[in-house]
């Protein structure tokens, strides 16, 4: 099984992850999970838009994808991969974040691989469900590759993100449309179901019980959420591409990681899971942070690049026929 474990941490990180643990958890843990109090929480978005999210060398244009916001964000003096995308969906447990809290991520990402980045804003709550924030997510997959620009898409997705990367990958192998070129998750969420053998004690952001009473918000339509609920088994992994994770050691979501790479191996998915030491969940999102971010940002750019490349040579070797039918299919 490819998993790759990064020992030891900066002193950085373990400031931010006591802090995250005290602040953070400690909040969490007695906020209550209810309609009226997680409208309290959104309303604290743009308190957190704030903090910067910008980065040079890239153009940055506000659209709409799909019918939801979105930011297509465009590297700048680089030699752009030909024909190829990405589209990023962002973290919040289907209930916060949004592009502003996810643009720079997005934009260093459009960096390190030379493409175009489609940051995402699906719906969630308290405007659907997580059939609804996939249902988005899928469309704007969708948009993308019926443009006509773009012959290759990755997906990549923190957290909640994770999810829906997920599942816009079963969604396009059931229906016989062009595959995601590749799979980037930061600590993602890819099984909603309650696991009992989830924990977060040595979580520092995710007080598991908590997303356990999620539940009800995750159910709510109005879009209908098809297929399995657990984005991990051997039923689902022979549709992925080309995987590379990331999470923090011992953290809630870490099982999910570890199910879904030993799905992969056993269906011969190229696949990688780089653990890291004494992080918080999805922490390459914060990149810049610590050195441990930056570290695992080059390590899935130089993942997802070398397949990328290499798909792009086997295609040059292909005969011209054989090339226009991969293409059409």
């Amino acid at each position: 099984m490819p998993i790759i474990a990064h020992r030891g941490r900066s002193v950085r990180a373990l400031i931010v992850f006591w802090i995250t643990r005290i602040v953070m958890k400690g909040f969490m843990s007695v906020f209550p999970v209810r309609d009226r109090t997680l409208a309290l929480l959104r309303a604290l978005e743009p308190w957190m838009a704030r903090v910067p999210q910008s980065v040079r060398g890239v153009e940055i244009e506000q659209i709409t994808i799909a019918g939801v916001r979105g930011e297509r964000i465009v590297p700048i003096g680089v030699d752009l991969r030909p024909r190829t995308a990405l589209a990023y969906y962002h973290g919040g447990a289907f209930i916060g974040c949004n592009l502003d809290t996810h643009r720079r991520i997005a934009a260093m990402l459009a960096r390190g691989l030379r493409v175009p980045v489609y940051n995402v804003e699906y719906r969630q709550f308290p405007d659907g469900g997580v059939g609804t924030s996939v249902h988005d997510g899928y469309l704007a997959y969708r948009e993308l590759l019926d443009a006509g620009e773009y012959d290759r898409l990755v997906v990549a997705g923190d957290s909640a993100g994770g999810f829906v990367s997920a599942k816009v990958i079963e969604y396009a192998a059931r229906d016989g449309v062009v595959r995601p070129a590749a799979f980037i998750g930061f600590s993602p969420f890819l099984n909603i179901a309650v696991d009992p053998r989830r924990s977060s004690r040595h979580d520092a952001m995710l007080p598991i019980r908590k997303i356990a009473k999620l539940r009800d918000i995750f159910e709510r339509g109005p879009e209908e959420l098809y297929g399995p609920e657990d984005m991990t088994g051997d039923d689902v992994a022979p549709d992925f591409p080309p995987t590379v994770i990331t999470c923090a050691h011992r953290e809630a979501l870490e099982l999910d990681s570890r199910n879904l790479v030993a799905s992969l191996d056993r269906a011969g998915v190229p696949n990688e899971l780089h653990i890291y030491d004494g992080q918080v969940h999805a922490f390459p999102v914060a990149i810049g942070s610590t050195p441990e971010s930056l570290d695992a940002y080059r390590t899935v750019v130089g993942f997802v690049g070398r397949h990328l490349d290499e798909a792009a040579s086997a295609r040059a070797a292909e005969p011209e026929e054989q090339r226009a039918d991969s293409g059409a299919a």
